[in-house]
Order: C-alpha cells, then structure tokens, then sequence
C-alpha cells in the first residue's frame, strides 16, 4: 500500500511540446484517483511517467517513501492494466495471469493460489484454462485486472481499460471495479476521457486540460463548485449552458444578470457577495440544464425566475425529455418531465433557478461564485479582488 506524490512534475518533448506542466498531486494510500479530460490533454502522459513509461523532465514522483525518478518500471511495485489488455494469444488465462510472477521466481505453490484466488475475485476461475481469442472483450479485460491483481502491488495504474468494451459490458465493468477497489483497498489511479466513468469510479477526480491540471475535488464538488468554466463545462451531461452579458444593481439595490435579449436572472444575497466588484461589467453566466424546467415542476425552488423562450427540439429519454431552446439571444438546453406536452416550434415559460447559476469572469474564466482554495482567500468577499490581481 502506497500513497503517490507528484510534485512539480513536467514533460517536454523535442520540439518544446510541453505534455504535461507543472503537475502537484498527491494521491492518498487506498485512494481511487481518476484523471480525466480529453484527448491530448496529459492524462494518459502523468499516468506513464507515474509508472516509469516515460522519463520526466522535471520535478519528482514518490511512490510511498521513495522518490522513483530514477527507479526503472519493473522496480516502482506498481501493476498497469492498459486499453488493448496486451495478453499472449498462445498462452492460457492461467499462464498470462501467472506469467509475471513466474518471472520474478516466485514459488509454483504461491503462484498457484495467486492466480486462483485473483480468478475468484473476478469471477473468472472457469475461463483459466481457456486462450484470449475464446474470450469475450470483457472476461480479456478481467484478465488483464487479474495479470495485475496478483502481483499485490502498492498501486494499480489502469489507462483507459473501458474503451474497448460496448455500452454495456463498461456499465458491467464499472461496477466490478468499484467492488475491487473496495475489496483489495489498494491505491488506484485510472485516465478515462469518459466523465462518467470518472464521476462514477472516483474518491477524486483530476480534470485535466491541455497538460495543465485544472482542478482536483471529488465528484459532487466539481459538479457544484467547478473553478473555472472549462472545468464546469466538462463535467455534466448535457454540458453546462453559457450566456454572455453582465451584471446591473436593481432599484433594490439586488444584483441581476441579463443577457440583454429577455433572459434576466436575481443574483442571490449569498452570491451576489463575491461579485460585486462585477457590477456593469462584462460576465458569463452558466446554469446546468437540471436547473431549467418548467414553471409548475419549480414549485420547489426558492429562487425561481422564468423566461419566455421557444423550442427547438425535444429527445425523449424514457423518464424526461431534454429540450433544447432559443431566447432572443442565447440558445440553451433545460430538462423537463416526460409527461409533459411539448410542441417542437412552440413558445414556453421556463424557469431557471437562480440559486444554483454560476459567474465567470469573462477573461480568465475563473467562476467568481466558487471557493477558490488557489487564490488562498479566506472570505469568499474576497474572491474577485484576488482574481483581478491575477489579470
């Protein structure tokens, strides 16, 4: 068991390609880490530089006590499980499993009961004496978890090992991960482009994006407090919907936000707080499509406010529909009941709820309304001056 430390971590290519920039983490012992962002935004390249796959450039890595900069990959006691699960066709699942360990000399006995009780725990001890092409896609990828499963690492490292697998069988897998995690309470880290795997694997999820680590929080925080609108903007399905415009003070003397073109949202007391330096400037505001419904399903809301807007087009997902909508100047996407009769081209009131609307600073695209332990503000008042300093 191990925790993992990276500190500053950096690769450069030739050339100046920058991979990967920067990178602090630290992964606690027993933790699932998933790192997540789309292609070429690092993930893959920190997971290969924590296994020892690729060198870097700058910084240093622990695995436990030590500093692994220098430590070849068969030294770090570390398994990786990759995507295209890298099993010898001529050898049987036995054999792959215990190929590793017969390797390192390891007793017949012990590998014998290894391999077994690996194959046990995911449920696989009928397929041992089969070959990889009598496998299906998910029991090849059980076998690459149990290749790694037997050696007992400090650390399970897995990249991308769902993307292979149909709709299905990576609902299946997530599942039996999960339950492994659970059962071997060993450290994991795991890439994924997938936010769905990442929300649903995770202790903390890594959000990466072009070599950068963009935020570290588990699943519900990035969800309700993303740092910045890349990171608000990857996380959630259908994506967060954006709008520009800027805030005005009421006669009230309440801060609003409006697009200038019929959608106009009160700011709430808790959030109006940390924007105030924002009054009559440029702003993006952002409203996950759970948070636009209709009027009569808001009747819970505290802080509802309803916009007339017409609609574009409906998918019917069984238990509610996503609709897509246009205003005078925005388009956006809300989520109602499934019963509810909605007419493509026709006009509705929606209701949006105000509590739940993020700011982002239109230039750095910081979220104004979000705790933001990098700018080391101990009250969120302070949250805009310290992001204005950094302009």
């Amino acid at each position: 068991m191990a925790n993992v430390i990276l500190k500053n971590v950096c690769k450069m290519y030739p050339g100046g390609f920058k991979a990967v920039i920067d990178a602090n983490l630290e992964i606690a012992d027993r933790e699932f880490v998933v790192l997540v962002g789309p292609s070429g935004c690092g993930k893959s390249t920190t997971l290969r530089m924590i296994a020892g796959l690729e060198e870097i450039s700058s910084g240093t890595i622990s695995i436990g006590e030590r500093i692994v900069n220098e430590v070849p990959p068969k030294d770090r006691d570390i398994a990786m499980v990759f995507q295209n699960y890298a099993l010898y066709p001529h050898m049987t699942v036995f054999e792959n499993m215990a190929f590793g360990l017969k390797l390192r000399r390891f007793p017949s006995e012990e590998i014998d009961r290894r391999v077994r009780d690996a194959a046990r725990i995911l449920s696989i001890t009928d397929l041992l004496e089969r070959k990889p092409k009598a496998l299906s896609g998910g029991q090849r990828q059980r076998v690459a978890v149990g290749r790694a499963i037997v050696r007992k690492p400090a650390a399970f490292l897995f990249d991308e090992p769902l993307s292979n697998l149909d709709a299905k069988l990576r609902v299946d897998m997530r599942v039996e991960l999960n339950k492994l995690h659970q059962s071997l309470a060993t450290t994991m880290i795991y890439v994924t482009h997938d936010q769905i795997e990442a929300m649903t694997l995770a202790d903390r999820i890594v959000i990466m994006d072009k070599g950068e680590i963009q935020q570290v929080a588990d699943p519900l925080t990035l969800y309700n407090q993303p740092i910045n609108k890349y990171v608000a903007g990857f996380i959630g399905s259908p994506p967060m919907n954006f709008f520009n415009g800027i805030i005005v003070r009421a006669a009230g003397g309440g801060l609003s936000f409006t697009d200038g073109g019929g959608i106009t949202v009160p700011i709430v007391a808790e959030l109006a707080k940390r924007v105030e330096n924002f009054v009559d400037k440029s702003v993006k505001m952002g409203i996950r499509p759970e948070m636009i419904c209709d009027r009569e399903s808001a009747h819970d809301w505290k802080n509802a406010t309803f916009v007339s807007a017409k609609v574009d087009v409906i998918e019917a997902l069984g238990d509610q529909k996503v609709v897509y909508f246009s205003s005078e100047k925005n388009t956006f996407i809300g989520k109602l009941e499934a019963h509810l009769p909605v007419s493509t081209g026709h006009r509705m009131e929606v209701a949006f709820n105000a509590s739940k609307i993020h700011i982002f600073d239109p230039n750095s695209e910081i979220n104004l309304t979000c705790t933001a332990a990098k700018y080391e503000v101990a009250n969120l008042a302070d949250l805009p001056q310290a992001v204005a300093a950094t302009q």
